[in-house]
């Protein structure tokens, strides 16, 4: 795993890496669930309000191996929002409008941050340099460019920009604006009890999938275990993260 090779070989850079990550994980798992919250109340269940998880709070919604797993595999998960569908209006699509509304709240952030990536690019770099590049090769997921910034520290990159000092600011987007992706996209695998489960469920075999809580224990269990012993959900949410990426950036090419 990189980053632990770098804890290990270069702790200071790890420490300076740490500062930018961990505000861009707590952002994405803490807007997450309360967009669930936020959503279920207007939807007619006070339930997640009640127990005090309509909040941005990070002691409020923090899970401890899905924050872990986040900040080292760039996914993961947070203690999920109490929700009592007996309350909603419309339970199937209530259902569906909480379950898609932490995902929602992460693409919209991913957005933000990509576009104030974009102003923040043309600003930053010199003209020599955005004529020679793309801007997915200075912002891409994939760009070596982009992972020098992320992971370096200090003043990488410095002597081919013109306004230096906006390196701090375009590490936390491009952490920010990653982290979101990156939980937006896992929490769509249709996999009990993660969102995309809700989403498969509601949409497509109108709500009549019903588990049990373990089932959904197992669900979690093999998402962990395909997590660890292999690195194919790495790649393919790392493959959907870069495609969604260099779509939105292609009006900007």
């Amino acid at each position: 795993m990189y980053l632990l090779e770098m804890l290990r070989d270069d702790p200071l850079r790890f420490l300076d890496f740490t500062l930018y990550r961990v505000p861009a994980v707590l952002i994405a798992l803490c807007c997450h669930e309360w967009g669930h919250a936020f959503v279920a109340y207007l939807c007619g269940d006070p339930t997640a309000k009640l127990m005090r998880r309509m909040t941005v709070n990070p002691l409020r919604h923090l899970d401890p191996l899905g924050t872990l797993m986040l900040f080292f595999l760039g996914f993961g998960w947070a203690k999920p929002v109490p929700v009592n569908p007996y309350n909603f209006r419309n339970p199937r699509w209530d259902d569906f409008k909480v379950s898609i509304a932490g995902i929602s709240v992460n693409l919209i952030l991913f957005l933000v941050c990509t576009l104030a990536l974009v102003g923040l690019t043309h600003y930053a770099w010199m003209p020599e340099v955005l004529r020679y590049y793309s801007l997915t090769d200075l912002m891409g997921i994939d760009s070596g460019i982009a992972l020098n910034i992320m992971y370096g520290y200090g003043d990488v990159n410095a002597e081919f920009m013109r306004h230096p000092g906006a390196l701090p600011v375009m590490r936390m987007l491009m952490q920010i604006a990653q982290i979101n992706l990156s939980i937006a996209l896992f929490n769509l695998i249709p996999v009990p009890p993660l969102d995309g489960y809700h989403v498969f469920n509601d949409l497509l075999l109108r709500g009549r999938w019903h588990i049990t809580p373990r089932q959904a224990q197992i669900g979690m269990g093999l998402v962990m275990a395909v997590s660890f012993l292999t690195n194919w959900l790495s790649v393919a949410l790392n493959w959907a993260a870069a495609s969604i990426q260099a779509l939105v950036l292609r009006p900007f090419m």
